[in-house]
């Protein structure tokens, strides 16, 4: 080869060189574009050393946990919230309670021991521990009891937890292997790749942009694929290997027939009420006998003895009534401080024994979103007790609406005997206008709601001996005053009004003037009582309960005893 050949090859091999150094970024620059990569999943979770991320019913969570010395621990508010909400946290008294049917398991903050009822056991790891003024609960104890779905992932920790029972998600395949990236385009770097058959989430409430929709894997992580990647897309609920658990239930013999009492005064807590010998279907009698009377767990009390007696002489068994209407009670302290809370749950057993009776009745009607939680783990550990000492627990409640949702009839349908509806106060002592107290309709709801939500074998559906007669006066807020059935019957009489059967509301409807104003009145009688106790009888619930008695007339005894008759 000549020396010209040879310079012309150098020159062209270090042209190549030179073309392919300098096409390299470009070639790069066209291979990011293409596709720039695989971003690191922290940043999408952006956790801190130790830091571990929830993604709850498919949601990221803006709380997060810890690991401590290969212990995962859980902010107590998203473990009793979504894991199990019978891990209530004593944010006062720095304890841990939880209630199985076995017994109560306390645990103290930053204690490797706790208890279970009166026996002392470890834990390899605090149960219960707070950091930074905050409470975190041990994964550990959680699976031990919860009967959510959860699972842990590593790179980074993560805690995925599905735990709504009523939700519906969309899920749907995917149709090849698919990347799923940060955001909707391929210009985005992407998080992980899923294989081809993959369920995944699908976000129906975010827009699809550039083709692409957003998902979110089963292991927690958000992101977006190519919708035309996905097929079968489907709503479903989650499938739950676990149900919570729900303790016995102590029953009547035969269904609840159950009056209420009112016991004003020590005089009549010693004395039935003369109507009780009318009563021959009736076969519980709830006494109003106790009232909380401060903020520790101490109650007043009118309990009679005597009055136990006679009532077991006649066939009848006794629940003493417990209200929460007293002046400055707050609930929260009463309930939510557990050394409160032990006081009034074994107050109330020891009277009861005290007394003989045959259990106890809840009438708490100033429960808030913010103390049900404290309400409902008092009566997982009065329920408790009263079991050890063959005492029926029953609980009054007003009818679901999403306002007082917080009552939880579905919890307490698992811990109670019976849950009480009050099918009655549908136009109450301050309405906005008048109306029935308890019309047909409203107690059909009421049943139907209660019953979505409460086995009908611990469901007692309470009925009105009162009614209401409404005072109106152009230009102000309708005033009503409570009459019993014949009482409301003589005033009607007394004004020559006529009663007329009102279809609407399964109820005899009157209306007279006088002295300026209208008024009006829906007659709880012994017709429309009979169309109720038909609703109740239909859906096989475990009785009736009627408020009070004094109210009714010894007729209508004869009308239940015809209801309750073979039920």
């Amino acid at each position: 080869m000549t020396k010209k050949k040879k310079r012309l090859l150098v020159v062209v091999v270090l042209a190549v060189v030179l073309v392919a150094l300098l096409a390299r970024p470009v070639v790069n620059l066209v291979i990011e574009w293409l596709d720039p990569g695989q971003a690191p999943l922290n940043d999408l979770f952006k956790l801190k050393k130790n830091e571990v991320a929830l993604v709850i019913n498919d949601e990221q969570s803006k709380e997060k946990g810890y690991e401590a010395e290969g212990e995962i621990y859980v902010p107590a508010s998203v473990a009793s919230t979504y894991m199990d909400q019978r891990i209530y946290v004593d944010t006062v008294e720095n304890s841990l309670s939880y209630v199985t049917s076995g017994g109560v398991i306390l645990a103290q903050a930053g204690e490797v021991s706790y208890q279970v009822g009166k026996e002392t056991q470890n834990a390899k790891k605090p149960i219960l521990q707070k950091k930074d003024d905050a409470f975190y609960v041990s994964l550990s104890f959680i699976k031990e009891h919860t009967s959510c779905y959860y699972k842990t992932y590593e790179n980074p920790k993560r805690l995925v937890i599905m735990s709504d029972r009523s939700a519906s998600y969309t899920m749907a395949s995917l149709t090849e292997d698919t990347r799923v990236r940060k955001g909707p385009n391929k210009k985005y770097k992407y998080f992980v790749e899923l294989a081809k058959g993959v369920r995944v989430f699908v976000e129906t409430d975010k827009k699809k942009e550039n083709d692409y929709t957003a998902v979110t894997t089963q292991d927690g992580i958000a992101g977006y694929v190519p919708s035309d990647r996905l097929q079968g897309q489907k709503e479903t609920a989650w499938k739950f290997d676990k149900e919570p658990e729900s303790f016995t239930q102590l029953k009547t013999k035969g269904q609840v027939c159950l009056g209420w009492h009112q016991v004003t005064n020590e005089t009549s807590s010693g004395k039935l009420p003369s109507l009780i010998q009318s009563a021959k279907a009736m076969n519980v009698i709830s006494p109003t006998w106790y009232a909380l009377s401060d903020n520790t767990g101490k109650f007043s009390s009118l309990a009679n003895s005597s009055y136990v007696t006679q009532a077991h002489a006649q066939g009848k068994q006794v629940w003493g009534l417990i209200n929460d209407f007293g002046k400055g009670i707050k609930l929260s302290k009463v309930l939510g401080v557990t050394s409160n809370r032990n006081r009034l749950v074994n107050g109330l057993v020891a009277t009861a024994i005290q007394h003989e009776l045959d259990g106890i009745n809840i009438d708490f009607e100033h429960v808030t979103k913010d103390t049900a939680p404290a309400y409902l783990e008092f009566l997982r550990e009065l329920t408790l007790k009263c079991h050890a000492n063959d005492l029926i627990v029953s609980v009054d409640n007003y009818s679901p609406a999403s306002y007082n949702a917080y009552y939880d009839l579905e919890e307490q349908g698992r811990i109670v005997d019976y849950v009480i509806l009050m099918a009655y106060d549908e136009h109450y002592n301050g309405s906005e206008e008048s109306g029935s107290v308890s019309s047909l309709p409203f107690v059909k709801e009421g049943v139907k709601n209660v019953l979505a939500k409460v086995p009908a074998e611990r469901t007692v559906v309470a009925l009105p001996f009162y009614t209401r007669l409404w005072k109106e006066v152009k230009g102000k807020k309708p005033h009503p005053e409570a009459y019993g059935m014949s009482g409301a019957e003589s005033v009607v009489r007394a004004n020559d009004a006529s009663p007329k059967w009102d279809e609407a509301t399964g109820q005899y409807y009157a209306e007279f003037k006088s002295s300026g104003a209208t008024y009006k009145i829906w007659l709880e009688e012994e017709t429309s009582l009979k169309k109720k106790l038909e609703v109740v009888k239909k859906n096989k619930t475990a009785g009736v309960a009627f408020w009070k008695l004094g109210f009714e007339r010894a007729v209508t005894w004869t009308t239940i005893a015809d209801a309750v008759r073979g039920w």
